[in-house]
């Protein structure tokens, strides 16, 4: 697992240069609603980010406060793009998007940047994966869509039955604050993105060095790490 040291520590930055600091549970719950679609049955399938772990974390509020307590714990949901909080694992409350700029999540020894890109759409968390000003940046919508599966296929189910399917989005963010969308982790699809740009041929040797295909978030990472240098 890679470890978001770099975006642990912007975000922890970010998180020093606000005034108010917020630790109450009360503060979120009133800007939040019970969750609709979440009981005990579907609260451990592979639509949540961490899975059956619910995390803690820290959230940069709207007004740029930021809540932090040890009581709550966090999840996100990928099939709506939720984010969820608990205290006691058995109540599920969703939270506003307009009321929070930013997340941390802590999970075991690694921080989990996510935050609003404001200029690309307004409701859904983009998982920071490299941010880095004036130059590459990458982000990733982490996304989820139940899938009817058959016999002889993928399935847990002796007749069939449904599975969740992973279909992340990425954006990459070019000096100067354009972006582009990749929807899949090919070679070709990545070399199209920097067409007509001064890093293609820097792009087609990284990705011609790699020797694949297809490929995986990790090689996307360390191709922005390396453009970057």
């Amino acid at each position: 697992m890679i470890k978001h040291i770099t975006c642990t520590l912007i975000f922890l930055f970010l998180l020093h240069l606000t005034y108010a600091q917020g630790n109450s549970y009360s503060q979120i719950s009133q800007k939040s609603s019970r969750s609709k679609f979440i009981d005990r049955n579907t609260m451990y399938g592979k639509n949540f980010y961490f899975e059956q772990n619910w995390v803690k974390g820290k959230l940069l509020m709207a007004d740029n406060t930021v809540i932090s307590s040890d009581t709550i714990l966090y999840n996100y949901e990928k099939v709506n793009h939720r984010l969820l909080f608990t205290t006691d694992l058995i109540n599920i409350f969703e939270l506003d998007s307009r009321e929070y700029k930013a997340v941390l999540f802590y999970f075991k020894d690694t921080g989990y940047v996510f935050k609003h890109i404001y200029n690309v759409n307004e409701k859904d968390l983009f998982q920071v994966l490299v941010n880095e000003k004036n130059k590459y940046s990458l982000f990733k919508i982490p996304c989820s869509k139940l899938v009817r599966t058959y016999v002889g296929g993928e399935s847990y189910y002796p007749y069939g039955g449904f599975k969740f399917l992973e279909i992340p989005a990425y954006y990459l963010f070019f000096p100067g604050q354009d972006y582009k969308t990749l929807y899949a982790l090919k070679k070709q699809a990545i070399e199209k993105m920097f067409a007509l740009t001064p890093e293609l041929s820097r792009v087609e040797e990284y990705l011609n060095n790699a020797g694949k295909k297809d490929l995986d978030e990790n090689d996307l990472i360390h191709l922005v790490q390396y453009l970057n240098q």
